[in-house]
């Protein structure tokens, strides 16, 4: 009988504590059909706060939740990431970090930000009294439209975007063997930098990123100056290379002599002609001029010593 009795408090607990509170203003007459049920097509959400901007607040949150987990499970299913065996651990570990990636990634499309109130379909609202504790309380209902077809294109888009990703991070690395200019260095790193933001601390292809922006700065340490033999009196003929190739520079050489003056350089394609007055050189004495490149953060310098 004491267990009868206790089963019957706990099944009414719940009825006792929703009749303290009572509605004491609502949006419209009637409480719309749809509210607390589920319909093809349209997010049906619900929540509660102690105002009604909270309640707005909220609910948009909760919104923009659902729209993301319904596009993640559908991602989820059909998702071409690619397994990395030797870092997942299990399939529960894989599952999991998948599906944060993905709604990690979710979050930022721009279909997300411009989820908002004013477009909801409907809408309906209480504000709730409760005698006992003297407080209020609003309950918020949405109806927003979210269709089929939106969940598809937002897949697509997701797919298109990682797509784009992957080919550009493979792009940035074909392009290392091919450097042309420094220009192009110094404008690779920067690219880069604003690339790296495209992914989140625990995506693979941010840490690669990383790498290649290091191996991009290291080319900077393989640049040599070299003297050409088109050089005749007072004027010397250099370029740079990278490694073994040619490349050009529009920044122009820092220059110091010894003895000449009048030093002064002209850009032609790659080359560079240094012109000098070497009138007060003397014939016997080593008369040399120092080059000088401030290339990204390495100092490429050279001596190339004067012929009378």
């Amino acid at each position: 009988m004491k267990r009868v009795v206790y089963l019957l408090i706990v099944c009414l607990f719940p009825l006792l504590a929703s009749a303290q509170w009572k509605t004491i203003e609502k949006s419209s007459k009637k409480r719309p059909a749809w509210v607390g049920g589920a319909e093809r097509n349209y997010l049906i959400v619900s929540t509660e706060a102690a105002t009604i901007e909270e309640a707005k607040e909220k609910i948009l949150v909760s919104i923009k939740q659902q729209i993301v987990g319904t596009v993640a499970t559908k991602i989820e299913s059909t998702t071409t990431i690619e397994r990395k065996e030797t870092t997942i651990g299990n399939e529960s570990d894989y599952t999991e970090n998948v599906s944060s990636f993905i709604r990690s990634k979710l979050a930022n499309i721009p279909f997300i930000s411009e989820v908002s109130l004013s477009k909801a379909k409907d809408f309906y609202w209480e504000k709730l009294y409760n005698k006992h504790s003297k407080t209020y309380k609003y309950e918020y209902h949405i109806r927003y439209l979210f269709t089929d077809f939106e969940v598809s294109n937002l897949v697509y888009q997701f797919n298109e975007r990682e797509s784009g990703l992957n080919t550009r991070l493979k792009q940035y690395g074909d392009n290392l063997e091919q450097i042309s200019s420094v220009e192009e260095i110094d404008r690779t790193l920067n690219e880069l930098k604003a690339f790296q933001a495209e992914f989140d601390t625990d995506d693979p292809r941010r840490s690669q990123t990383e790498q290649l922006s290091n191996n991009y700065r290291k080319l900077y340490k393989y640049i040599t100056i070299r003297q050409e033999n088109e050089a005749d009196k007072n004027n010397i003929v250099i370029s740079l290379y990278l490694k073994d190739k040619l490349i050009s520079c529009m920044q122009k050489p820092q220059l110091l002599s010894n003895c000449a003056t009048r030093l002064s350089v002209s850009v032609e394609n790659e080359l560079y002609r240094i012109s000098y007055n070497s009138s007060s050189c003397y014939e016997n004495d080593e008369n040399y001029i120092d080059i000088r490149f401030r290339l990204g953060n390495q100092i490429i310098s050279k001596r190339i010593y004067l012929s009378l």
